[in-house]
């Protein structure tokens, strides 16, 4: 295929998907829990207009917005607090200027929580979600054959709750990791190769630092460096100087979360949570973040045990690494099922996974690459896959944002499979 035509479907992906999220949002309004900037989504986004609006002074922004848009963040004490970091907004914020002359320019309400503000949300997580996907296929390109990478791109997609949270939950942080945690993928191999750039030790720390910074335990990706790279760490010691240049850079994203402590909360040190925490870390809650009709991974998510599965044909890593990678799944999955709220309130699916999709999608690559070598299991599995994808579609667009069965539901899980979309 010629690169024009590549670059026309491309285009076309983009457009198709920028359609559906903002078709999909013109139909929910704004101010509720349907809506681009609510709750959570709304605690990210609130350091925008915080910061080039209303210079963080509370009592200038619309009266009583923080109720209006789901108790996201605060505005007390004459502040506007928000519990959640600040690095979604920072990777919104190209959006949010372009929107905001936009508003001003041509007349539309230039408060920062208008309805152009919010399809501006939607715009970001597409755009993020489709260059994630374009360098998840650059990197999968180097392991196996560029109509494998194609597939698994596809397959990972449309078969998990990636999709949904490109597409429906577009406020979320968990587009914007998936976006850092492919660029991360993409770059640890040039690393440490004779004569890279200062601007690449830059670059790299910038991207670890916002990984950080998006989400705190999204740090647990670090150590995955040696397990897709041939680096070991006693060589680090001959890397000293790149390495001080890229925690300085990664310190760098750190700063303007530690100046926001200080504001809010008068320390530059701050845990925003208060009450929560990892108070299941004794009794995690694995078997529920799996197998729970309420957002249980595979429940949500079927696609993902092959990706398991792939993880042992992983024939490019030693043994040890496949054990490794097999046991980070395990630790990642405990991280998860230790949160106090083990369903992660109103979502879709166990969402803290999505962005270690990315991680995962080597392993999907890897047996889907062995499974096309075998005649007739090789339909069998992919007929499976086609029905995996199709019942998480339905679910998907069938999905009214919140659970509402008990966590065994299954009942209940079978009425949305079988009810209407909207």
């Amino acid at each position: 295929m010629s690169k024009k035509a590549i670059v026309i479907l491309l285009a076309l992906f983009y457009g198709f998907t920028l359609f559906l999220t903002l078709n999909r949002h013109s139909k929910a309004g704004v101010q509720n829990y349907h809506s681009e900037i609510w709750a959570d989504k709304a605690g990210y986004y609130v350091y925008l207009p915080g910061f080039f609006i209303y210079d963080f002074e509370a009592k200038d922004f619309p009266k009583e917005i923080d109720r209006k848009t789901g108790h996201g963040f605060f505005l007390e004490d004459d502040k506007v607090k928000t519990k959640y970091t600040y690095g979604v907004s920072l990777l919104q914020a190209p959006f949010f200027l372009a929107t905001h002359v936009i508003a001003t320019t041509f007349g539309y309400d230039a408060d920062g929580f208008s309805r152009i503000y919010h399809a501006m949300i939607n715009v970001s997580a597409v755009t993020y979600s489709f260059f994630g996907l374009i360098l998840l296929y650059l990197f999968l390109i180097r392991h196996v054959h560029k109509k494998v990478a194609f597939l698994t791109v596809t397959c990972l997609y449309l078969g998990t709750n990636l999709f949904y949270y490109s597409i429906f939950e577009t406020g979320m942080s968990h587009i914007y990791s998936f976006f850092l945690f492919t660029c991360f993928l993409y770059l640890s191999p040039f690393i440490f190769k004779p004569k890279q750039s200062f601007f690449l030790y830059i670059l790299f720390g910038l991207i670890v630092g916002l990984i950080v910074v998006i989400r705190p335990v999204n740090v647990f990706l670090l150590p995955l460096f040696f397990v897709f790279n041939k680096t070991k760490i006693t060589e680090l010691v001959k890397q000293i100087g790149p390495i001080l240049i890229m925690l300085a850079a990664a310190f760098v994203t750190l700063i303007p979360q530690f100046l926001y402590w200080k504001y809010a909360s008068g320390s530059y040190l701050f845990y925003s949570y208060s009450n929560e925490g990892f108070s299941n870390l004794f009794s995690p809650k694995l078997l529920n973040i799996w197998f729970s009709t309420n957002n249980g991974l595979f429940v949500y998510s079927p696609l993902i045990i092959f990706s398991l599965i792939g993880i042992f044909f992983l024939k490019q890593i030693s043994v040890q690494k496949r054990i490794l990678l097999a046991s980070y799944f395990l630790f990642i999955s405990v991280v998860i099922a230790s949160w106090h709220d083990w369903t992660y309130g109103c979502s879709y699916g166990c969402r803290p996974f999505v962005e270690y999709y990315a991680v995962l999608a080597l392993p999907l690559a890897i047996f889907l690459r062995e499974i096309n070598t075998q005649k007739y299991l090789r339909i069998v599995i992919w007929i499976i896959i086609l029905l995996m994808i199709v019942y998480t579609q339905k679910i998907m667009f069938s999905y009214d944002g919140c659970w509402y069965g008990g966590n065994w539901d299954w009942q209940e899980l079978y009425s949305i499979l079988t009810g209407p979309t909207k």
